[in-house]
């Protein structure tokens, strides 16, 4: 019959209405390099800043799936176009084209226990120090000369372990992210065995160190502009503050 839908355009629309979105999404593979919780927890596959992402996407034909990968190998698939987007981005590591605006900021501390007052770089010079990997070339020259001069400094890769050593008096200071710290001490909390006590207020920190503005990245010009425009609502209508809540943190 004139006029008549055709059988496979009926057909295309019948799977259009009736396809769950998640099949007519378009797939979104995102490197993740930074696997540290409260911001990354890879076995669950969220944390603040998944959470972020997947908030911005959420209902958007904009499917987001995260490949866990080494720092270099992240960053060099980007740029070759095997991912579509990256988290944890500073200005200068990618072209400026691909950044967002600024995402989360990331706040390096030095903590310690109240008996012990830490006010300068030098004071760290006689004590047992234990800092995140490749803490000397990120935090300057001035922290890498005490990194050097002292023979009491480590770099450990488990930075739950850092808070551990910290509350039971085995290191005099720790050198780790604000919201890393606070996170692994609230486990600690929870989970404390009988005879052990470890409260918020036993705990100093020093800010000798500049906050980091760290971006997302991506490869489509249309993901991009989605992404800054969900992010300023999301930032508006509260559900930003709400996910970093989820993790016992602050914006």
């Amino acid at each position: 019959m004139k006029g008549a839908m055709k059988p496979i355009a009926r057909m295309l629309l019948l799977l259009a209405i009736f396809l769950p979105e998640q099949l007519l999404a378009q797939p979104l593979k995102v490197g993740v390099s930074f696997a540290i919780p409260p911001y990354v927890i890879e076995g669950d596959n969220r944390g603040i800043e998944l959470d972020l992402l997947k908030e911005a996407f959420a209902g958007s034909g904009y499917d987001p799936s995260f490949e866990y990968l080494p720092l270099e190998r992240t960053f060099r698939l980007f740029e070759s176009g095997k991912l579509d987007a990256i988290i944890n981005v500073r200005r200068g590591m990618v072209d400026t084209l691909f950044l967002t605006r600024p995402v989360i900021t990331f706040h390096n501390r030095i903590f310690s226990l109240r008996t012990t007052h830490i006010s300068t770089l030098d004071d760290l010079h006689s004590k047992r120090v234990t800092a995140f990997q490749r803490a000397r070339i990120i935090l300057g020259g001035e922290f890498a000369t005490m990194a050097n001069q002292n023979p009491h400094y480590e770099e450990v890769a488990k930075q739950q372990g850092q808070v551990h050593q910290l509350m039971r008096g085995r290191v005099d200071a720790v050198v780790l992210e604000e919201r890393v710290f606070y996170y692994y001490l609230d486990q600690l909390i929870a989970t404390a065995q009988a005879g052990e006590r470890y409260e918020r207020n036993q705990v100093r920190q020093a800010d000798l160190f500049p906050p980091t503005v760290y971006h997302f990245a991506f490869r489509s010009a249309d993901a991009l502009k989605l992404f800054n425009d969900r992010l300023e609502a999301m930032k508006k209508d509260g559900s930003y503050q709400r996910i970093f809540e989820l993790y016992g943190a602050k914006p």
